[in-house]
């Protein structure tokens, strides 16, 4: 069953859209899901990296190489694997360079803070018209020109990484 992500306005009554301010890009993601699908909101951060095409490997490949050229935070020598495998959702845990910040009964607050800028990837699970919704919610504050540079070489990406993404979690999640 094929079911399709779609974009939606930033909700700005939620954990994340207060958390980082001003916010200079924002976006949601959503898909909505068959009633009776089991989502359990603290595993969504996992099911998110357990969903990342082969091809995106490849793009974070070469983003990591370029950031740590400059001066950027990088993933280098974290284990991913054992990060996704011990996860469970609460404040102070992280995959990689996704910070758990922020987490209620709706939604988990993931980020970054670094020298050019700041993001928040919030990942929410919200009751619809008798089915679940998940949405994505991305929200960046930009410090300096770098920044600013950074995010338009990969806004395109992100857009596309963030839907393909989602239509996977969503295909993982109605399988289960």
């Amino acid at each position: 069953m094929q079911m399709t992500v779609f974009r939606i306005p930033t909700p700005t009554h939620t954990l994340v859209y207060p958390s980082l301010q001003p916010i200079h890009y924002d976006d949601t993601f959503a898909v909505r899901l068959p009633a009776g699908t089991d989502v359990q909101l603290r595993k969504l951060p996992v099911l998110f990296f357990y969903s990342f095409p082969r091809w995106l490997g490849v793009l974070f490949g070469i983003r990591e190489v370029i950031a740590r050229l400059a001066g950027l935070k990088t993933a280098q020598g974290i284990d991913v694997a054992q990060q996704l495998q011990e996860f469970k959702g609460e404040v102070g845990e992280s995959v990689a360079l996704f910070h758990v910040m922020e987490v209620n009964e709706e939604e988990i607050v993931t980020g970054e803070s670094d020298s050019h800028l700041d993001f928040r990837l919030a990942f929410r699970k919200i009751p619809v018209a008798h089915q679940t919704e998940i949405q994505l919610i991305t929200t960046v504050h930009f410090h300096n020109r770098m920044g600013r540079l950074y995010f338009w070489v990969v806004k395109p990406f992100h857009k596309l990484i963030v839907k393909s993404v989602m239509r996977r979690m969503a295909r993982r999640l109605t399988q289960a």
